[in-house]
């Protein structure tokens, strides 16, 4: 199995990223606190976002909801990447409004591709994606490197610049959403698209907000 994952170089945050630190801890505390229960199907039912029964509550737990343990240290891993230096650029709580409403924004698109789907929808991703968006037009021209691995042994690495790493990786997002069937199971693409566009429309507004801030 081949994968692939951005490693960023150099230009480390100069503060702590506590609310970026804070997200990653409740994820997997939630994490084990649920994906070990027996019960865990009818947590999922219960609290993940159902387009065809939406709830804004639901919204919210099921962004802390993995399936598991691969779903949620690969979503983690992306937020652990690429939070930190958001975070540092927007502030603690804005950054973490900004989690959240690229979180609403992933499951408004998935409800408005498949309003009548009873697929509980979770994990962090559409939350990420946004956040994701914000790193992209934050930091453009950032260093990063993609590190390609064949099951978990390195194989070759390739240079690369943040605009071109999280481009590539929402356009994939989106052609694989246009691709799959709306009633399939699986991974939520459409819900990836959601959060990074919320993202993409919500950096204007909060750089003109720090902008005026500062």
């Amino acid at each position: 199995m081949f994968f692939v994952l951005p490693f960023e170089e150099g230009n480390p945050p100069k503060k702590i990223p506590f609310m970026n630190i804070l997200l990653i801890g409740l994820n997997i505390y939630v994490f084990f606190k649920t994906a070990m229960r027996v019960n865990f199907e009818q947590i999922v039912l219960h609290n993940g976002f159902i387009p065809a029964h939406p709830h804004l509550q639901d919204v919210v737990v099921s962004m802390f909801l993995h399936a598991g343990l691969l779903h949620l240290i690969g979503n983690m891993y992306f937020l652990y990447v690429f939070g930190d230096k958001v975070e540092e650029k927007l502030g603690g709580m804005t950054y973490l409004c900004a989690y959240f409403a690229s979180g609403f924004g992933a499951a408004y698109l998935q409800y408005s591709v498949d309003p009548h789907s009873m697929l509980p929808m979770i994990g962090a991703s559409g939350a990420i994606s946004g956040i994701c968006a914000l790193y992209m037009l934050s930091f453009p021209w950032q260093k990063m490197r993609l590190q390609f691995f064949f099951i978990i042994f390195p194989i070759f690495s390739i240079g690369a610049r943040a605009l071109f790493v999280v481009g590539f990786w929402f356009l994939e997002q989106y052609f694989m959403a246009s691709l799959s069937p709306v009633h399939m199971g699986g991974v939520a693409f459409w819900a990836h698209v959601g959060g990074f566009l919320t993202g993409i429309a919500m950096f204007p507004f909060i750089y003109s907000s720090k902008k005026r801030a500062a």
